[in-house]
């Protein structure tokens, strides 16, 4: 992740939902997400208390996170 903004595909583990969002980095590094989360919670009706797992993978597209329900 180089640049200081961009976007972030947002994708299940099955792959049946995609959202783009978009991020920006810190000063510090460290990269928040700032528009897309909400809609990719809303569209995949993730539960509070359920457990999830991130994983992000590197493609010939760019950076992309994925979200397994465990």
């Amino acid at each position: 992740m180089d640049a200081d903004h961009g976007e972030l595909p947002i994708t299940t583990g099955d792959e049946t939902t995609t959202v783009t969002a978009r991020f920006i980095k810190g000063v510090d590094k460290r990269a928040t997400i700032t528009k897309g989360w909400s809609d990719f919670f809303r569209r995949t009706h993730m539960n509070e208390g359920q457990a999830y797992a991130f994983g992000f993978k590197c493609t010939s597209k760019g950076l992309r996170l994925f979200v397994y329900s465990i």
